[in-house]
């Protein structure tokens, strides 16, 4: 199992900050296969000074030789970095068990379900609460991080 490079890893989520889909999908960069499809050695991760990011049409292109796997998750990643239509259905049915949680907690962090705050009703009183994400991130060795949300929303 590779491990992801702190600096790179770091980078990404600098990079990422603030945009929700965006930052799911760095986090299936840096958790999925071990983290090897965030090598900067590899086309979409791109160097620019000090700014590290990932670059969807080179996600595509790139993708398109590998396992059926390792190719629907990164379609699932370029998906999110451009907002362009994905068809679920197929990505969900051609997917592990792993990685498929990897990619609900991606749908749900970048649909907000980690800032979410409800009203509960308790012996009518109204409170305000945080129930967190929907789809929590799977635990991850390889990225340092428990099942917590990418470090700008922790």
């Amino acid at each position: 199992m590779n491990k992801v490079d702190t600096r790179t890893s770091t980078r990404l989520r600098q990079w990422a900050a603030g945009l929700l889909p965006v930052e799911a999908a760095v986090e299936i960069v840096l958790r999925a296969f071990g983290g090897r499809f965030a090598d900067p050695a590899l086309p979409w991760v791109r160097l620019d000074g000090d700014i590290t990011w990932l670059d969807p049409d080179s996600v595509r292109e790139h993708a398109a030789v590998l396992s059926g796997g390792e190719r629907r998750l990164l379609f699932v990643v370029a998906s999110l970095l451009d907002e362009r239509p994905l068809d679920v259905v197929d990505i969900v049915t051609g997917l592990d068990r792993q990685n498929l949680h990897l990619v609900l907690a991606a749908f749900a962090h970048a649909g907000g379900s980690h800032t979410a705050t409800a009203l509960e009703h308790v012996n009518g009183t109204v409170r305000f609460s945080t129930p967190g994400a929907l789809v929590p991130w799977p635990d991850s060795p390889t990225v340092g991080r428990s099942s917590s949300a990418p470090a700008a929303h922790t």
